[in-house]
């Protein structure tokens, strides 16, 4: 076998994958962008995506180590700390407890409707499991943020780690491992 050009500067890959444990973490936002509505349309919602990473604890900088890791083999790689916040003209009490959130873990912050003063403030993120459909039709699991609360309240364990969510019609709570036999590879 002939030896590949870059071989003995490329980093290992030994399978072992950093992973978010379901629990309490405090945030930091990095990055904000607000998506108005088209005037005259029908949908009246506005939604921010929230680019945000761990800001303490063991697990500080899990998504930038995330991004990193993706960027080595995808430059067009997305970044994922992502938090998507809907602002319903007709109910404003979900918007209202992640501003209030805010204010709470950043002392002296008072929200003044200006989106971009989000930018290095910091939060408390309740983590959650969630099934999807993977590439290749498995059920697989991942750890997201699920509810925006105080950096206090997470820092004190005044929180409740959401139930797993569920895939519909998926009533397990983990997918079985199939074993193939050394007889049976295909090679």
């Amino acid at each position: 076998m002939r030896k590949y050009d870059g071989y003995d500067q490329t980093q290992a890959f030994t399978g072992d994958y950093e992973r978010m444990e379901p629990g309490g973490y405090v945030c930091r936002i990095l990055q904000v962008k607000a998506e108005e509505p088209e005037p005259g349309t029908k949908n009246y919602d506005t939604l921010l995506r929230i680019g945000f990473d761990i800001a303490e604890g063991d697990k500080a900088g899990f998504y930038k180590r995330q991004f990193d890791r993706k960027k080595q083999t995808n430059a067009d790689a997305k970044w994922p700390g992502m938090y998507y916040q809907t602002i319903k003209a007709d109910d404003l009490r979900y918007f209202k407890g992640f501003i209030t959130a805010i204010e709470e873990s950043n002392t002296g912050f008072k929200w003044d409707w200006d989106e971009q003063k989000l930018k290095g403030k910091i939060f408390g993120g309740v983590f959650g499991e969630e099934e999807y459909l993977g590439n290749d039709g498995k059920v697989r699991t991942s750890v997201k943020l699920q509810w925006v609360r105080s950096a206090d309240k997470i820092r004190n364990g005044d929180y409740t780690v959401p139930e797993k969510k569920l895939l519909k019609g998926n009533n397990s709570t983990h997918t079985p491992i199939e074993t193939i036999s050394d007889d049976e590879l295909p090679f």
